[in-house]
């Protein structure tokens, strides 16, 4: 079994929960953490560690910003632990990536970051390009 933690400044990740259970009917395995610059590196850290389940064989980390508070406190505890991925720039593609192939065991982590990126461009542009090729 996988889980995601999903780590970010504010209530974004609390906000990305509503939206997976919006699209995809549900967050089972899917925890949020929220760091709101009132408590301590170390408070994190600790909520961090209780949404930790000792069941499951693989964690999936996801944090918001690389190099921010909840990027730098998983790095800290979590840098060579083997049995969690830590990933930065948490998107909405990326999330849905994850959560709907938790439970295929031959899932690769790359596949979310290919996802995060190819969802990521100027629409307009997109859909200029289209209408080009369309003629």
């Amino acid at each position: 079994m996988r889980q995601l933690i999903l780590v970010s400044h504010g209530d974004l990740t609390k906000s990305y929960l509503t939206s997976l259970d919006m699209i995809a009917g549900g967050h089972d395995n899917v925890t949020a953490i929220t760091f709101d610059g009132e408590i301590s590196k170390t408070l994190l850290g600790d909520q961090i560690e209780v949404a930790l389940n000792p069941d499951a064989q693989e964690v999936i980390i996801v944090v918001n910003l690389p190099g921010g508070t909840p990027c730098n406190v998983v790095l800290e505890r979590y840098l060579t632990d083997e049995r969690i991925t830590i990933l930065a720039s948490l998107n909405l593609p990326m999330i849905l990536e994850l959560y709907l192939n938790l439970g295929q065991a031959d899932y690769q982590m790359t596949q979310a970051i290919k996802t995060a990126i190819s969802n990521t461009y100027d629409v307009k542009q997109q859909l200029s390009n289209q209408t080009e090729d369309d003629e």
